[in-house]
C-alpha cells in the first residue's frame, strides 16, 4: 500500500472512531430533537428524495457513509435497493437494527444483494460498475482527499449512473461566520467538526472542477438550509435557496 493511500485510510479509521459515540445523537436528530443549528432531517430527506426522483433512481444504489441507516430505510421503502458502507462500527450496528440488512465483512460482500459493510469511501470492496448510482449525505466533506473519493465512486457506478451528495457551501455568509468563530476553537480542542474536516467548506467551481477531473459530469447544484437559530422561521425558507445564505449544496452528477 502506498503511503498516501495509507494516510487516507488512517484518516478514515479516525473518523470511524470519532463517530462511534454518536449513535444516540443521530437517533435524536431524525426524531427532530436536536438544536436548530443542525440541518433539519425533513429538509435533508426531502432534497435527497427529490434529487433521486429527478434522475429516476432505481436498481441497486450505494449509500456511501450510511450512518445509522435512516436514509437507507426511507429510500428502500420507495423500492430502491441499497448497500450501505460506513467506517463506524457502532453506526453500522444501529443501521443493521434499523434496516434489517445483513452486516457482512468487507471481504464477503454478496454481489448484487443488499447489505451493510465496514469500508472507506476512498476504498470500497466492490467490483467496477456494480451500482446503478450512489448517494452520500454529509460524508464526503470529511474524506482526506475528495478527488480520490469521487474517483472511487465513479469506478463502482455503471455508465450513465449518477452520484448525489451534499457539501458545505463556502459562499454562505452564515457558513463563513461559523468557520471564523469555530476554527480557532478547534485548536483548543473545543470544535470537533473542524478537527475532522480537511476544509471548512467548498465553492461551486471547486466541486465542478473536481467532479470533471474524476469523470463525472455535473448536472445540477441545489442550495438548501439556513441554520442560524435567530433567523425567523418564515424567512428561513426564502433564504435557504439563496447561494449567499444556504449552508449546503446538493450536487447531482452523471457518469
Amino acid at each position: 500500500m502506498n503511503r498516501s493511500l495509507d494516510q487516507r485510510l488512517t484518516h478514515s479509521e479516525r473518523l470511524g472512531r470519532a463517530f462511534d459515540p454518536s449513535v444516540e445523537f443521530w437517533r435524536r436528530y431524525y426524531e427532530g430533537a436536536v438544536d436548530e443549528r443542525e440541518p433539519r432531517p425533513t429538509e435533508r430527506l426531502a432534497v435527497f428524495r427529490e434529487a433521486l426522483s429527478s434522475v429516476d433512481a432505481s436498481g441497486l444504489w450505494l449509500d456511501a457513509g450510511c450512518g445509522i441507516g435512516e436514509m437507507a430505510r426511507r429510500f428502500r421503502e420507495t423500492g430502491l435497493r441499497v448497500c450501505g458502507i460506513d467506517m463506524s462500527s457502532a453506526l453500522l450496528e444501529e443501521a443493521r437494527l434499523l434496516t434489517g440488512l445483513p452486516l457482512v465483512a468487507a471481504g464477503d460482500v454478496p454481489a448484487g444483494e443488499e447489505h451493510l459493510t465496514r469500508a472507506s469511501v476512498e476504498r470500497t470492496p466492490y467490483r467496477d460498475e456494480q451500482f446503478d448510482g450512489v448517494y452520500s449525505s454529509s460524508v464526503l466533506e470529511y474524506v482526506a482527499d475528495l478527488e480520490v473519493a469521487l474517483r472511487e465512486l465513479h469506478r463502482v457506478v455503471r455508465r450513465d449512473g449518477h452520484v448525489v451528495f451534499n457539501m458545505p457551501n463556502a459562499f454562505s455568509v452564515f457558513r463563513m461566520t461559523h468557520a471564523l468563530v469555530r476554527l480557532p476553537l478547534s485548536v483548543l480542542g473545543r470544535s470537533w467538526y473542524y478537527r475532522l474536516v480537511p476544509r471548512w467548506a467548498y465553492w461551486k467551481w471547486d466541486l465542478t472542477r473536481l467532479l470533471r477531473r474524476s469523470g463525472w459530469e455535473p448536472l445540477r447544484f441545489t442550495y438548501y438550509e439556513c441554520f442560524p437559530e435567530w433567523v425567523p422561521a418564515r424567512a428561513r425558507a426564502r433564504l435557504a435557496v439563496q447561494p449567499w445564505a444556504s449552508s449546503f449544496i446538493l450536487i447531482v452528477a452523471r457518469k
